[in-house]
């Protein structure tokens, strides 16, 4: 097998045996048989002695180091606090963050790192504090806006300076308190990173954002990042195309969680819970999961359903709306899916774009369910072509995607069906396309 041959069976094998969705790549094979990395995680050692079949870990030329390190949990789990750079391990990480700072001062990042690493050193002068965390919270306030109107690229090029200006505010930050607010910090940048780069087509390098996301989350103790991140990961999952039974699975781990921490870090993990079931037809426990989630709205301050934002301190009611109409789409309860549409369509504030096309597609989704195949199939691609391509992300096409598998087999050739997966085909190519170049 080619190293990429051998990855594929890898992850192939860890999904079957656990329902867990890894990511081994051909490039990481490589850096096990350089010797670079010399102790991969548990999955990755289970299913290269499963493909291989190889009895012992030893006999793959596998050593576990004293003291393992780096927040990628590509390697063995480890104590050391999280950088937001996702690390390759602290043997050729000086080497690959060189190479990354360089890179970065080539693409024109450079100059926009340093005027923002110069805003932040004149913040510490002024205020005499190593670390002006009040100004790092309105930074992730302002990506919450930013992420409801600003294409995924100028998101990335944006949050790229902002990651490389935490870490240097780490290093200049010997507080333990403050850096643990710091980590917090860096969970919820990562995962506006995550979801920018997977919305360009780029899926591995998000689900490590994801994993340092959800790694620095953990280490900064604030039980709503915890969940917030969890729940976001959730979510995007469902457009990814990952299995619900694996989202649910993965959401159940987080119980404790849930009904031990703070409400305001709930909704995303129970609005994912509920189009899960959905996805599975599971019409009573879908509803329960949404009784959940609007007693949870009902609880949550002002301050935060007053909020449109897309951050930890913001949960809008046209959210819950959003969550009623997937659930009733899929499970093809038209009148109350129409109910929840337009109340949602009512709430989105002027300068959402993506909410309001994914509330259409949803209505095209209804129309498929409530037997109108070709009606359902024009609708979605009418709303699809209305929107700019830069605004086509993961949680679009995937709606878009859904509507295309409700059609039924025997009616995927007719004009109106072949139109929209050929919109979606192309798409696809293109923003493959663009990830190439």
């Amino acid at each position: 097998m080619s190293r990429a041959e051998l990855a594929d069976a890898v992850n192939a094998w860890v999904y079957r045996r656990t329902g867990r969705v890894v990511q081994l790549s051909g490039n990481y094979i490589g850096k096990l048989e350089r010797g670079v990395f010399r102790w991969p995680n548990p999955d990755y050692r289970a299913g290269l002695r499963a493909v291989l079949g190889i009895a012992t870990d030893a006999e793959l030329g596998f050593r576990q180091a004293a003291r393992q390190t780096g927040p990628d949990s590509m390697e063995s789990d480890t104590n050391d606090p999280p950088t937001f750079l996702p690390s390759a391990g602290k043997e050729v990480d000086d080497v690959l963050r060189r190479t990354f700072l360089l890179s970065a001062s080539a693409a024109g990042v450079g100059a926009t790192l340093g005027l923002e690493s110069a805003r932040h050193g004149l913040n510490r002068g002024i205020s005499d504090v190593s670390v002006d965390l009040d100004d790092w919270n309105e930074v992730v306030r302002e990506y919450g806006d930013a992420y409801v109107t600003d294409t995924s690229t100028e998101l990335r090029e944006m949050l790229l300076v902002d990651v490389l200006s935490l870490e240097l505010a780490l290093s200049t930050s010997p507080g333990h308190k403050q850096r643990r607010e710091l980590y917090k910090i860096g969970a919820l940048l990562s995962h506006y990173m995550a979801q920018a780069v997977g919305d360009l087509g780029q899926r591995r390098v998000s689900m490590r954002w994801w994993r340092t996301a959800r790694y620095a989350a953990d280490f900064s103790g604030d039980r709503q990042t915890m969940l917030y991140v969890r729940g976001r990961k959730a979510i995007r999952a469902i457009y990814d195309g990952q299995s619900p039974e694996a989202i649910i699975d993965g959401i159940s781990k987080a119980d404790d969680l849930i009904a031990d921490g703070p409400t305001v870090g709930r909704p995303s993990l129970l609005a994912a819970r509920a189009q899960s079931f959905a996805l599975l037809g599971c019409a009573e426990e879908a509803e329960t999961s949404l009784v959940a989630l609007r007693e949870t709205f009902a609880a949550l301050p002002s301050a935060m359903t007053n909020d449109h934002g897309w951050h930890c301190w913001a949960y809008p009611e046209e959210r819950v709306r959003f969550a009623e109409s997937f659930v009733y789409s899929h499970l093809g309860d038209s009148r109350r899916a129409e109910r929840a549409q337009s109340a949602a369509l009512d709430l989105y504030p002027p300068h959402s774009r993506r909410g309001p096309v994914q509330i259409e597609l949803q209505r095209a989704l209804c129309l498929v369910r409530s037997g109108d195949p070709s009606q359902g199939a024009r609708y979605a691609t009418t709303t699809l072509d209305g929107l700019p391509t830069e605004h086509r992300t993961r949680f679009v096409m995937g709606l878009g995607e859904q509507v295309i598998a409700a059609v039924p087999s025997d009616q995927r050739r007719t004009p109106a069906a072949r139109e929209l997966h050929e919109l979606l085909r192309d798409d696809a190519l293109c923003a493959q396309r663009a990830i190439e170049s």
